[in-house]
């Protein structure tokens, strides 16, 4: 197994607002970085996905085009 990483995301905003203003750009500094963290998420899943769709299908390469067929669960993919 891999070594993980540490991972973050960068936001602008402050680490002690005092300030309505100071609080209000926090706050949407962190939204921000929800929504990136979401899209990160989103594309693994997506990732994810396709590998399975993917699993399900196999490529024979014939003269002038490629077809893709689906295969069976029991059948093994090459």
């Amino acid at each position: 197994m891999r070594k993980v990483e540490s991972l973050t995301i960068k936001y602008v905003g402050y680490g002690m607002p005092e300030s309505e203003e100071e609080i209000d750009l926090e706050v949407l500094g962190l939204k921000t970085a929800i929504a990136a963290a979401n899209q990160r998420i989103s594309v693994l899943k997506q990732s994810l996905q396709l590998r399975e769709i993917m699993k399900n299908f196999t490529v024979e390469d014939t003269k002038d085009e490629e077809t893709v067929q689906e295969t069976h669960k029991t059948e093994e993919t090459k």
